[in-house]
């Protein structure tokens, strides 16, 4: 068997009993589970099957915490290479161990938290003044939060990549990486102001314009003139038709229903007098809807036409809009639009 650091293993060794004193009494069949894990996780760290015990050791403690899982543990996450866990574990054994009256571990755990002292690695998060007074400013580092008293200090912590993030409201988030080292590493990272700026506040904003000579004859005319008689002649026939045609719609829509409504009192050409009341009607709002329809068609195609003869000729709107006007007349026979006045 290859011990690389043989102190720890005595500590395995010396691990039982597993349960503290301090810790409340687990139920029989917990405790069966937790012992089962406990030796199992226990043999197969001795034979250094770090990856198959540590998951058993982890669920032996899960199930009843007890001191002397703990111990088996840290030495797994030290094998692991997680010496800030290890490190902490083994303070809380050398606690737990003080408390239960095992001096035997409490040695061996205060001896394997010293060695692994030196060769913990640390990360500081670096909170500037600026942006320490920004209100409502949380930072969490792999997603638990970090108090401020943590901040600016270098703590042990495990190897490997980590993610502190620093929020605030009505500010945009910070999210920065470090990659920390095994062994013996101090890193650091600052919590950058510009991650945590205010929303800038709309307003009018100066613009520069950069003059161009005309490329064409198009781009030198003047522009556009505003609307003349005939176009808004051609935009009020048109607002008229449409207003015709949405009325019309609801009169056939109307007879259509009537319809449906007369088959229910008709045999072929032969109704009663609720029949014949309902076919009367649908007959009527079918007339309407045919007169609305031709009419709104009309008039649409009429303001359409008048629209684009006016922007055509371009003439000029105040010498004409007095001298030009739309008449409707509806009569027995339908709906008749005719333009008056000189254009």
């Amino acid at each position: 068997m290859r011990l690389r650091n043989t102190l720890p293993f005595a500590l395995v060794l010396a691990a039982g009993p597993r349960v503290a004193l301090a810790e409340p009494e687990a139920s029989p069949a917990d405790s069966v589970t937790a012992e089962a894990l406990f030796q199992q996780g226990r043999s197969l760290l001795l034979e250094e099957r770090i990856a198959e015990a540590c998951p058993k050791l982890q669920e032996s403690f899960r199930v009843e915490p007890a001191t002397g899982t703990l111990a088996a543990f840290a030495m797994c996450h030290e094998k692991q290479g997680k010496l800030a866990s290890a490190w902490a574990e083994f303070t809380d054994v050398e606690s737990r161990s003080r408390r239960e009256g095992r001096k035997d571990r409490e040695e061996l755990a205060r001896a394997s938290a010293t060695a692994l002292t030196p060769r913990l690695s640390t990360l500081e998060i670096e909170v500037p003044p600026d942006v320490a007074a920004i209100s409502g400013l949380e930072i969490k580092r792999d997603g638990a939060l970090q108090g401020q008293a943590v901040w600016n200090v270098a703590l042990p912590i495990d190897g490997g990549a980590h993610v502190v993030e620093a929020t605030a409201p009505g500010r945009s988030p910070f999210s920065a990486s470090v990659t920390v080292k095994v062994e013996g590493d101090r890193a650091r990272l600052v919590v950058a102001a510009p991650g945590l700026v205010e929303p800038t506040k709309s307003g009018p904003r100066a613009q520069m314009t950069t003059p161009r000579r005309p490329s064409d004859r198009s781009e030198r005319e003047e522009p556009s003139a505003p609307f003349g008689a005939l176009e808004w002649t051609g935009i009020g026939s048109a607002g008229a038709g449409v207003i015709a045609l949405g009325a019309g719609g609801y009169f056939l829509a109307t007879a259509l229903g009537e319809r449906s409504d007369a088959k229910k009192n008709c045999e072929g050409d032969l109704c009663d007098e609720t029949g014949l009341a309902t076919r009367k009607d649908m007959v009527l709002h079918g007339n309407v809807a045919t007169v609305l329809g031709v009419g709104g068609g009309v008039l649409v195609a009429l303001g359409a036409t008048l629209y684009f003869v006016g922007r055509a000729s371009g003439s000029d709107a105040r010498s004409s809009s007095d001298s030009a006007r739309l008449r409707l007349d509806a009569g027995p026979s339908g709906m008749t639009a005719r333009i008056e006045g000189a254009f």
